[in-house]
């Protein structure tokens, strides 16, 4: 059983992309980012048992802006072609940095899928997303917030994603040193699903908040 991968444009809506049904009981999700090898090792140690799965999730940014030898220009200022060919570039880019951490659960041999989020605020994507595919487990390391709020409040992601996530969800944050920061203990909604699938899931959709 496989499924092909998705690639669904801005303008699109999430509910037409993927259903909470989509989510199993054993699925166990890691959030992850450039240096985040300490996140999917801790995830394998302490959070996989036999017949889970790991979903790896990337959030990365929109492009609105292309480096260009005169500087930043906006994607309006280039043709369609130019920016085209950095989109590319991006997605390689991309593709060879969940490759390590795919390579990982290769070794390890635990089943793993990719999952591909396009949004500016981190860690409202991941708490828009716990609903929408019904995470029950989540692993995510510490790390700085862009949003000037949650700076301004002393929190990482990892933590406002922990305090704001639903009850249904128990969230991990992984420090470097590979000990969690806190667990809560959250009751898990029981699902019953049969699943025979060990491949390379990739769904890239984008998040827009208004």
């Amino acid at each position: 059983m496989s499924r092909e991968i998705e690639e669904i444009g801005e303008d699109s809506k999430i509910s037409t992309t993927i259903s909470s049904k989509d989510a199993e009981i054993n699925d166990v999700y890691v959030a992850v980012g450039k240096n985040d090898l300490y996140v999917v090792q801790w995830a394998l140690a302490h959070a996989i048992s036999p017949g889970f799965r790991v979903c790896l999730v990337h959030i990365f940014p929109t492009i609105n802006y292309i480096p260009t030898p005169v500087g930043n220009l906006s994607r309006s200022q280039l043709s369609k072609e130019q920016v085209q060919v950095y989109i590319n570039e991006e997605s390689n880019r991309r593709k060879s940095l969940l490759e390590k951490y795919i390579r990982l659960c290769n070794d390890a041999k635990v089943p793993v899928d990719t999952m591909l989020v396009e949004s500016n605020s981190p860690a409202k994507a991941l708490l828009d997303l716990i609903p929408i595919v019904n995470i029950t487990s989540l692993v995510i390391g510490t790390r700085p917030s862009r949003s000037t709020r949650l700076a301004r409040k002393g929190q990482d992601i990892g933590e406002y994603v922990q305090k704001n996530a639903p009850e249904f969800c128990e969230v991990k944050v992984v420090g470097e040193v590979q000990n969690t920061k806190q667990i809560f203990n959250r009751s898990q909604p029981e699902i019953t699903r049969n699943s025979d699938r060990n491949f390379l899931e990739c769904i890239c959709f984008s998040l827009k908040f208004y």
